[in-house]
């Protein structure tokens, strides 16, 4: 890997995403504490009948942590233009496609990850069953990454807003409504004891498609941004 390659040049942004996202932990753990804050107001809104919550707790995960990813999504690509680095990525020798494409990993590893690893206790506390734990855990793996790149697309067109938070959360969620429903039925099929494949590979698809598209759109939306 020379210095002056793509690679290094990916891995460096990176490196220095995670580094700045490390030195703001709390910011990381607020997405996580809405999370469980959430999870628990079921219960006592509900009541504790394990049947109820359990025939509900997939859609309650995954809409908790659309909402949970979505506090941290205005700030992706924020500091970024605010102090100038969003110049200098742009007039990199690098794709910018590609170095879009790390923040948004980087993004992902900082505000999802962290859902990803709380969401078996979160199952625990709606009643989820125990064979459908691994399931919640699969479809979160895949939906959480197509709604981090879903949002990064809309977080370039709404750039150039100094208040897009609202706008953002108005224009995510009508997309992000077929995600949750691949993702909350494939585990309400492993409740049942029916196949639950097929939504997961719709979420796989979608996700492939995300990964090939959102970056390349995301460099564009940004360039048009930053000239305006």
């Amino acid at each position: 890997m020379t210095p002056g390659s793509t690679s290094a040049a990916c891995a460096a942004l990176l490196r220095r995403d995670l580094t700045l996202a490390w030195r703001r932990r709390g910011d990381i753990a607020m997405p996580v504490l809405y999370a469980l804050i959430v999870a628990t107001l079921f219960p006592f809104a509900l009541g504790p009948e394990p049947t109820l919550l359990a025939r509900i707790a997939g859609g309650v995960v995954f809409v908790t942590v659309l909402l949970a990813v979505l506090l941290s999504l205005d700030q992706l690509f924020r500091a970024d233009i605010d102090d100038g680095s969003m110049e200098q990525l742009m007039l990199a020798p690098q794709p910018l496609a590609l170095l879009v494409g790390m923040k948004i990993l980087a993004h992902w590893i900082t505000s999802s990850l962290p859902l990803i690893v709380v969401a078996p206790l979160l199952a625990g506390m709606l009643k989820l069953p125990a064979p459908a734990t691994p399931v919640l855990v699969f479809a979160l793996a895949l939906a959480t990454p197509l709604l981090s790149l879903l949002g990064a697309v809309l977080v370039a067109l709404t750039a150039g807003s100094r208040r897009s938070g609202m706008l953002l959360a108005l224009m995510l969620l009508p997309l992000c409504v077929p995600v949750v429903i691949f993702a909350a039925g494939a585990v309400a099929a492993a409740q049942e004891g029916l196949p639950w494949i097929a939504p997961i590979a719709w979420l796989g698809a979608g996700l492939a498609m995300a990964v090939v598209l959102a970056p390349l759109a995301c460099a564009a939306a940004l360039r048009i941004a930053m000239d305006t």
